[in-house]
């Protein structure tokens, strides 16, 4: 018999986010560790009339390309490009049995790949395909949040399995706040930033593309961030951890970088392209169910008081930005001294809403 916290989690993805309808072919990924809920999301998509597609993925075969991949191999994308354009939507599931499996890996063959599924990345964002993220809880993701396997499961369940239309609800008020306002200044340790978001209007996300879910989001006008920020939470990117990241903005552009762990791939991605060095996001965390970093920015980046900063591309959905091929999202503890002003008005102190 399914767990059934595995039973709901499929149910959120194709009742809630996808809304799978009979004749819809949805597409769903993941490693072979993901076994349970894709065999539960495939249960569900035939039950309500539609055609599953898998797509599974073996541990250890991504760092073959890296290690074996030439450049013209790196940048072959055909595959994936027929597979979203036959699809309707897609359940994109992270189940890595291994999170450091790319941390050697040539910084600049991972550069060419990243460049090579931007356009994949675009489709996607563009709306080509309906999908939403998620993830299954292994024994790399409870190590690198500190926890036992059986207490990182209920972690994630915890924070996955829960009422979408009230946490909908929850947000709408503070987003509403942001709406008003031109000018968003975070104040915290070693941080006074200046974000501009007039003419912009939040896009609440309430698991219909990450579960799960629990934040709200601007594009901001990229070219008016001004000031310093210091996050001290790590972020992960490519299976890479960087932490005691310090950017200072003028005029939009991170004109001074540093790291206190990981500055060299901090270096690589700004160097990406000259897009790399603006906002393409400004979101803040809502979820006040999920209360501590696990390393994994799908959970993080929703931290009820929390901000976070993504470098690289804008979503179009959220208004049009920067481009990049590069998104890369870090997150600003808020819960220890920090606060939000808006035009000048105070509105979250200590990581809670104070209008």
């Amino acid at each position: 018999m399914a767990d059934p916290r595995i039973v709901r989690h499929a149910e959120v993805l194709v009742d809630h986010s996808l809304k799978v309808k009979p004749g819809e072919k949805i597409l769903v990924t993941g490693t072979t560790a993901a076994a349970p809920l894709i065999r539960e999301c495939c249960r569900l998509i035939l039950k309500r009339g539609a055609h599953p597609i898998q797509s599974i993925n073996i541990p250890g075969t991504e760092r073959l390309m890296f290690e074996y991949g030439n450049e013209e191999q790196l940048g072959f994308m055909e595959p994936a490009r027929l597979l979203y354009e036959l699809a309707d939507g897609m359940i994109n599931i992270l189940s890595e049995e291994n999170t450091k499996e790319l941390s050697q890996a040539d910084p600049v063959k991972m550069s060419v790949r990243r460049r090579a599924r931007h356009p994949l990345l675009q489709y996607i964002m563009q709306g080509g395909i309906r999908w939403v993220l998620t993830l299954f809880p292994t024994n790399a993701y409870a190590q690198e949040a500190e926890m036992s396997l059986e207490e990182y499961e209920q972690f994630v369940y915890d924070a996955v399995n829960i009422d979408y239309g009230e946490l909908h609800r929850s947000m709408a008020a503070a987003a509403e706040q942001f709406n008003r306002a031109s000018k968003v200044r975070i104040v915290g340790k070693d941080t006074d930033l200046t974000v501009d978001i007039s003419g912009r209007t939040a896009v609440l996300c309430s698991g219909e593309h990450n579960v799960p879910d629990g934040e709200f989001f601007f594009t901001p006008n990229h070219l008016l961030t001004e000031g310093h920020i210091y996050f001290e939470w790590p972020s992960v990117y490519s299976g890479r951890e960087v932490s005691g990241i310090r950017l200072e903005f003028e005029q939009g552009k991170i004109v001074r970088y540093s790291a206190e762990k990981g500055g060299d791939l901090l270096e690589e991605i700004l160097n990406t392209d000259e897009g790399a060095r603006y906002l393409g996001e400004l979101g803040i965390g809502a979820n006040f169910g999920i209360t501590r970093p696990t390393k994994d920015i799908l959970f993080d980046e929703k931290i009820g008081g929390s901000v976070h900063l993504a470098v690289g591309r804008a979503y179009e959905e959220a208004g049009a930005g920067n481009e990049s091929a590069v998104h890369w999202d870090m997150v600003k503890n808020l819960k220890d001294g920090g606060e939000i002003f808006l035009d000048g008005r105070l509105v979250q102190k200590d990581g809670r809403w104070v209008f």
